[in-house]
C-alpha cells in the first residue's frame, strides 16, 4: 500500500509542470491566468503533502 505514496510524487510534479505550461501560455497571449494561480497552489500543496508522507513512511 506504501507504493501509492511514491507515485503521487510523479503525479503531482507532471500536475505543476503542465500547470505551469499553460500559465507561460495564458501570460503570452495576454488572458487571465487566475485558475492557473489557484491550480499552481493546489498541486504545489499536493506536491509538498505527497513528498512529506513518501518521507515519512519510507524513512
Amino acid at each position: 500500500m506504501e507504493f501509492i505514496y511514491l507515485l503521487a510524487v510523479p503525479f503531482f510534479s507532471v500536475l505543476w509542470f503542465l500547470n505551469l505550461v499553460q500559465l507561460l501560455e495564458k501570460l503570452k497571449q495576454g488572458k487571465n491566468i487566475h485558475n492557473q494561480k489557484v491550480l499552481g497552489c493546489l498541486w504545489s500543496a499536493g506536491l509538498t503533502l505527497s513528498m512529506i508522507f513518501a518521507m515519512l513512511v519510507f524513512l
